[in-house]
């Protein structure tokens, strides 16, 4: 796993870019639109103060251009100069503009479950579709953590993205109605900005690179925890699990510092702002009432202006801020869907499979991480026999199981299904005429029925009954109060192990494959349940020509076997037995 900074190659322009890039454009113009024109109904509103001053008695504010620009409007309309009217424009201003905000954060709402929604679908997509070798290289927290907080995180990047856009609009429109007021309004209001702008600039720097650090740390010990609580139970057993605080202490210190240095100059920021107004405020109206010779009515509207200004200019930054301390989620995500999109799977050739005679490994080698697997290896399986796969620990023999499944490719040789060669084969048909039973089962806290169908659609009541006979579980499960709808609990908790084990074979047959996999799926159970479970199965390929290979060491299988192959130290030989 790459241990670099999900974000470190993004400047925050880009960032911004590809966090919006992750929306429709549609859904995009839509949102920035509105919260244009709920900007620019606002400053209509604003800008109907100063003359509405001017009618209520300030003559001075007459003389002001902007003053003279509504009233002439007014004057074009055939509208009097009443004070009403002009309440009325500033009413409508806010309504129109409180419309459009709902309209537009409706959008943002949808786009943010959008965002989440979406990098959760494609890295799960993703993940389905990627090569067996990218999975066993990757700790199975790093895509938890992605699924869950992070890609919330990355919709919450959109909403401070959405907003502080509304707001740098807001920003842009006050501006405009500053300038039209008073030049030295306007350029008063940027220098002031200016200046707020660039003496926090720091602390949003710093808040990105402290998000960054929390991002990595956390995503680090989400991998760590996953990692330990799999494997909990021997731990507990032994009472050593208290030691695993130790894994973790380095990774929680870092990310209390990091969130507290974050939490300081997202607070610090809000808290710096209004002393920085206050003093450029005082400033500003001093010198334009003693200074310039302003009007007061003139002066208090230049100063709420100002105020409104530079206040949504520090609304701004902070949600430019809150980007920064979300998008380290956006790019985890986005960076974890690109890598495993690399991944993907070859599907190989499109030829349709069919395994009526045999399938062949011929003179096959292959190495994993520098170790020599397999070395020249042949043999072969017809349709309907039953084989074992035999061979010391770590000898390679569920290696050898996914080169038949696709799932490696062989650095030599060839693997012949009816004589065709795999790479011609379209490789998720062949595997769809497999059942595969591993030695680590999984069963979800669900029926039996969902866990022999897998939540398939296309599969029946009837079906689930079928494969649950073929694996001798029906007697057992007809039995119980529920019948097929009975929860096996967590991980199969309430079942027992050789019922576990029925139920993985029933979910391995329940789409009648032409050929099943045992890879060490009875190795755990006591001598009488596996025998039960070897006549059962035999008895099913001697009445429906399913071919079965089992991967053991136990006389169980190898007595019934009709082929035995065994491989060790990277040679395969192989016994044909009679039955």
């Amino acid at each position: 796993m790459s241990t670099r900074s999900p974000v470190s190659e993004h400047s925050g322009s880009r960032s911004l870019l590809r966090i919006a890039a992750a929306i429709p454009l549609r859904r995009n113009i839509v949102v920035m639109l509105c919260l244009s024109f709920a900007s620019i109904a606002e400053g209509i509103g604003i800008a109907t103060l100063l003359p509405l001053i001017a009618v209520l008695g300030d003559d001075g504010s007459k003389t002001n251009a902007l003053s003279k620009g509504v009233l002439g409007v007014l004057d074009r309309l055939h509208l009097p100069h009443d004070p009403a009217i002009l309440l009325g424009i500033i009413a409508a201003g806010m309504l129109l503009k409180a419309g459009l905000m709902l309209l537009a954060l409706r959008q943002v709402g949808h786009a943010v479950a959008d965002v989440a929604a979406g990098m959760r679908l494609g890295l799960i997509e993703a993940l389905l579709h990627a090569r067996w070798s990218y999975y066993v290289r990757q700790p199975v927290g790093r895509f938890s953590g992605a699924l869950g907080g992070e890609a919330t995180r990355a919709g919450e990047a959109y909403n401070a993205m959405s907003l502080m856009f509304s707001l740098s609009v807001q920003a842009l429109v006050y501006l405009l109605v500053a300038a039209l007021a008073s030049w030295k309004l306007a350029l008063l209001a940027i220098l002031v900005s200016l200046i707020m702008i660039g003496s926090l600039n720091r602390l949003l720097a710093v808040a990105k690179q402290n998000a960054r650090v929390q991002s990595g740390r956390l995503q680090s010990l989400l991998v760590r925890l996953t990692d330990v609580l799999v494997g909990i139970k021997p731990m507990k057993a032994m009472a050593r699990h208290a030691r695993f605080n130790t894994l973790f202490q380095q990774d929680l210190k870092a990310i209390r510092k990091a969130s507290r240095r974050q939490v300081f100059s997202k607070n610090a920021n809000k808290a710096l702002q209004e002393p920085i107004l206050a003093l450029c405020l005082s400033i500003g109206i001093f010198g334009a009432l003693r200074v310039m010779q302003l009007p007061i009515g003139e002066v208090l509207i230049m100063s709420l202006l100002l105020a409104k200004i530079v206040s949504i200019v520090g609304k701004a930054q902070q949600e430019l801020q809150n980007v920064y301390a979300a998008e380290s989620g956006f790019f985890l995500v986005r960076q974890a869907i690109e890598d495993t999109r690399q991944a993907r799977e070859n599907a190989h050739g499109g030829l349709a499979p069919t395994f009526t005679e045999e399938l062949r490994f011929r003179d096959v080698s292959f190495a994993f991480d520098g170790h020599r697997i397999l070395r020249n290896g042949s043999f072969m399986l017809k349709a309907g026999e039953v084989a074992a796969l035999t061979g010391p620990s770590g000898a390679g023999k569920t290696t050898l199981v996914d080169l038949l499944l696709g799932l490696h490719q062989p650095d030599a040789g060839e693997i012949l299904i009816d004589g065709v060669p795999l790479d011609q084969l379209d490789l998720m048909r062949w595997r769809s005429l497999t059942g595969y039973v591993p030695q680590e089962l999984m069963l979800f806290n669900d029926s039996i029925a969902t866990n022999v169908t897998l939540g398939a659609p296309e599969f029946s009541r009837d079906d689930v009954e079928r494969a649950l006979r073929q694996a001798g579980a029906w007697d057992f499960v007809a039995r119980l109060p529920e019948g097929i709808d009975t929860s096996v609990g967590e991980r199969g908790s309430m079942l027992s192990g050789g019922q576990r084990q029925r139920i993985a074979i029933a979910r391995a047959l329940v789409h009648q494959p032409r050929l099943l996999i045992l890879d060490e799926a009875t190795s755990a159970l006591d001598p009488g349940t596996e025998a039960g479970i070897v006549d059962n199965v035999c008895a099913l390929a001697r009445s429906t020509g399913l071919s079965v290979l089992s991967i053991s060491h136990h006389a169980a299988w190898v007595d019934a076997a009709e082929r035995v192959i065994r491989l060790e130290g990277g040679v395969l030989t192989e016994t044909q037995v009679g039955v």
